[in-house]
This record gives C-alpha cells, structure tokens and sequence, in this order.
C-alpha cells in the first residue's frame, strides 16, 4: 500500500531504486523494449508494463484541476 504518498515523491523514490538519470533510464526503457519488440514470440504484457512505466517515470503529470467557470450573468430582471 503506498499509503498518501504524492505522485512526485512514488516516482522520485523509483528512480533513485534504479539508481539512473532521466535520460539513462529512458534509454534502459528503449533498449529493452527494442530487444523486446524483436523476438516473434515476445510476451505483449511485459512490452505493454514496460512501456507504461517508463511513460509514467518519465513523463511527470502537469494535469490541472477544472476551473469552475463563474455563473453567467444575464440582463433580465426577475419579475
């Protein structure tokens, strides 16, 4: 259980676990999914697991929340 830990903290903790820099562990990802994708028999969950970490180390989330959008003011009075 990973418990209230925030997205940034998971991934700055998995990559300080591979012991490698952004740009080495985007290679490492790359190699593998090259030496994967090369064998006739290659197990497509291991391609599609791998392929998924390595968007969601790489790639950090810069998603914003919704702004609500403020009431619309028509020029009727209410009568």
């Amino acid at each position: 259980m990973m418990g209230p830990a925030k997205l940034s903290t998971i991934r700055a903790e998995v990559r300080k676990a591979f012991k490698k820099s952004d740009a080495e562990l985007l290679a490492w990802f790359n190699g593998r999914l090259q030496n994967l994708g090369q064998k006739p028999k290659a197990n497509k969950a291991e391609i599609n697991t791998l392929r998924l970490l390595r968007d969601a180390l790489v790639k950090e989330a810069k998603h914003k929340a919704p702004r609500r959008r403020a009431p619309r003011v028509t020029g009727r009075s209410k009568s």
